[in-house]
Order: structure tokens, then sequence, then C-alpha cells
């Protein structure tokens, strides 16, 4: 059986190592999420693309037919703006981790609904993998999870490319043996 990169990626199979690594990041994230995805990217070879979800946007582009134009992969935001200072400060995280290990990288800010937006971010740099943090600890992310639903459950039934989830931190071990 051939499982090579090269014969999957064009049958829509896995193209693991073979595309970017999309990492969709946020304020505040663990550190372990960009620490992985940076890893990944070097070891691989990949270039490494951040993306931030402005929470504040939302898209107004789409079409009957349920696609969305290329102007949703980039919101316009003030330069004032607090998701604009938000993103600058992921992207200079970005570049500081992608630099220390010499790896190729970009950042975008995103517009729209987190887990669809990373996806659509994937699809458009054919990315191998999208690499996202479990939900943050407290009762505020709790509710915006029960609210809005999980990222990373959205992301592995809505993708074709893996996504790899990077646990948090405070993450206890399983009750069974």
């Amino acid at each position: 059986m051939d499982v090579s990169p090269e014969r999957n990626a064009g049958a829509g199979g896995p193209r693991f190592g073979v595309g970017a690594v999309v990492v969709g990041l946020l304020p505040d994230q663990d550190p372990a999420v960009l620490h992985y995805a940076v890893a990944l990217a070097a070891a691989t070879g990949s270039v490494l693309i951040g993306g931030y979800v402005d929470p504040g946007s939302y898209l107004i582009e789409w079409d009957p037919h349920g696609n969305v134009l290329g102007q949703s992969l980039d919101p316009a935001v003030g330069p004032d703006d607090d998701a604009a200072q938000t993103a600058r400060e992921l992207g200079h995280l970005v570049r500081d981790a992608a630099v220390a290990r010499g790896v190729r990288h970009s950042f975008r800010t995103l517009g729209g609904e987190p887990a669809m937006a990373l996806g659509r971010l994937a699809a458009s740099v054919s990315a191998s993998v999208i690499v996202v943090g479990a939900r943050r600890p407290g009762l505020v992310a709790g509710v915006e999870e029960i609210l809005a639903g999980s990222v990373v459950r959205k992301l592995l039934f809505s993708q074709h490319i893996p996504v790899l989830a990077i646990p948090r931190p405070d993450a206890r071990p399983p009750l069974h043996g």
C-alpha cells in the first residue's frame, strides 16, 4: 500500500508535511500551541502561518451558494482597533518563535466564525495541518463554548486535513487505567 504524501495529496487524503502549518492563535493562549506548531513546521520544512480571528468580525459577503469571497480572509481593521493591537502582538510572537527556529512564516488576521475562518485560511494556502489549542480555562470560556461550540470540534467535523489540538496545561489525567 502506497501512503506517500504525494500520492494521497491529490486524492484528498492526508497531506501531512506537504503543505503549510496553520496555527490558530488567541491572546493569553498557552504558549505550547505556538511552540508545537513551530516545531512541526521546522521538522517538516513547512511554512508556518499564524491566524488570529477577530472576535468582533463577521462576514457579509456570502453568496447564495454558500461561497465566500476572498476579502473574508483578511478583514479590514483600523490601526488603533483593539483587534489590530492584538494582531500585532500575536504577529510578533509568531515572528519571534519562527525566526528562532529558522522557519519561514506569515501571519493573518481573519474574520468570521473561528473554525470556518481557520478552515478557509488552511484551504487557501493548501495547508497540511491546522494546529489549535484546547478551550481556555475559566467560566467565561466555558459559557462561550456552550453558546458558540468548540472550535476544535467544528474543525474536526468540517476539515479534510488533520487537526492537531494541543491540550491545556492543566488537563487532568483520565480516571481510567
